[in-house]
């Protein structure tokens, strides 16, 4: 990692034109840039209006310079932040005049980077940085916020604490194995480590449902050809997306929509009407459909309600994926004599035609997107925590099986070691280089 040496700078803000702008700088030359561009004396944390101004004395803009005194920043480095119009020329020219004054352009999340390397935040909240500006809906966005608080974190280190505990009783029996007046007892230790395992089961189970939160959960829309499946992805979606007709087999691809759906944002995915077929075309676009229910969150199963054999020809849902919520979608009753209709959770009645049970559907999904029902407890996290705990828990599951083997401690005290390290590696305590490269590359410049 490159050690924060330099000072950095960059624009802050988004592209685009906006009523103000923001410049961020931070290092050992920030108090000196401060009073050279602006002809102040910096007073931490207090927003002075001031003339920003080039070396020639001519004034670049008129704005707010803010300066945040070390340790006491968001690097935990003396840091200023220029607020100026949110031209980005006006910008420019005022990050040009910074980087003459001494700084130099800050890399992708070097701020955020800075702070992790200042013992500030620990890796598990800055990736809850990132997660916080990317998040795409207020539950995501709510549950970015607990993990940046230090809820997850205070998690990780309550049950490394745990398992140091147990793994310093095994190595206390260890150095002592032949005194007489010295009894350490090493039972408490499997209790333990089991009360462990059943924590991260409900932690790894939580960060599995909050992992939904990271991307946009796939609901694919499957069944037979001229069930209404294009009807129902141009209704959620609110526009003509896929072609309808009478004539089966009109889709041949995989169409996807992300949109907003209630509090989610979602990608639908119409497919192609699952049938035996000699066309060649079609069954590609068959294929791809199977290949959709393969990686899917919610699938949506249609069936054309006024043909009493629907239930038949499930074969596709063979290739649905492990884990996936299958909702059945009754279409067409706006053409059926039946007048009493009874939704669920798994089955719902719809007229995409005159609309009438597509709110009960949207609801139905929504009830399956919102898989933790206390946001408080909701962990937002990432492919790289899932597999971390999952290597922890395996540890954990060896020591026990250790235990009840008779194996001696020293092989007991290695896998808890082993453990430590995966807990360690979670919070960036001993994470690699790449590992940190490729979290703070991800950052937008300026954060």
């Amino acid at each position: 990692m490159v050690k924060s040496s330099d000072t950095i700078a960059a624009i802050a803000t988004p592209t685009g034109t906006g009523g103000i702008g923001i410049v961020r700088v931070s290092g050992d030359k920030t108090k000196k840039i401060f009073q050279l561009l602006t002809g102040l004396s910096p007073e931490a944390r207090i927003a002075q209006f001031t003339s920003f101004k080039s070396s020639d004395k001519r004034i670049i803009d008129k704005g707010i310079a803010i300066y945040f005194s070390s340790p006491a920043s968001y690097t935990g480095e003396d840091v200023m932040e220029c607020h100026a119009h949110g031209s980005r020329i006006v910008l420019g020219m005022l990050l040009d005049e910074i980087l003459l004054l001494g700084a130099r352009l800050a890399r992708p999340g070097e701020f955020t980077e800075r702070a992790f390397i200042n013992g500030k935040i620990d890796l598990l909240q800055a990736e809850a940085i990132a997660d916080l500006i990317s998040s795409k809906s207020k539950k995501a966005a709510r549950s970015a916020i607990q993990s940046l608080s230090g809820v997850f974190s205070e998690k990780i280190k309550d049950l490394r604490n745990r398992i140091f505990n147990a793994k310093a009783l095994i190595e206390a029996a260890l150095d002592f194995p032949e005194e007489e007046d010295v009894v350490i007892d090493v039972l408490p230790a499997p209790t333990e480590i089991q009360t462990c395992l059943d924590i991260l089961n409900e932690l790894t189970s939580r960060a599995r449902a909050g992992r939904v939160l990271d991307q946009n959960p796939s609901i694919v829309i499957a069944g037979r050809p001229n069930a209404g499946k294009s009807s129902i992805l141009n209704y959620l979606s609110g526009f003509d997306s896929a072609i309808v007709t009478a004539i089966p087999g009109t889709t041949r691809d995989v169409v996807k929509e992300r949109i907003l759906l209630e509090d989610y944002a979602v990608t639908l995915f119409d497919t192609a009407g699952i049938r035996e077929t000699e066309d060649k075309v079609e069954q590609a676009g068959i294929d791809k459909a199977n290949e959709a229910l393969a990686t899917a969150d919610i699938v949506l199963v249609v069936y054309d309600n006024t043909i009493h054999d629907s239930n038949s020809h499930t074969d596709f849902l063979g290739h649905v994926s492990s884990g996936a919520k299958i909702i059945v979608v009754r279409n067409k009753i706006d053409l059926s004599n039946e007048k009493d209709f009874i939704n669920s959770e798994r089955e719902v009645y719809v007229s995409v035609k005159t609309g009438t049970g597509m709110d009960k559907l949207v609801e139905v999904i929504c009830h399956h997107l919102n898989i933790v029902e206390d946001e408080e407890d909701l962990i937002f996290s990432r492919q790289r925590h899932l597999e971390d705990l999952h290597r922890i828990m395996k540890s954990l599951r060896k020591v026990l099986s250790d235990i009840k083997k008779g194996a001696g401690l020293e092989i007991q005290a290695e896998s808890l070691r082993i453990c430590l390290s995966g807990f360690d590696g979670l919070t960036g305590e001993t994470t690699s280089d790449d590992v940190l490269g490729a979290v703070f590359s991800k950052f937008c410049i300026g954060k």
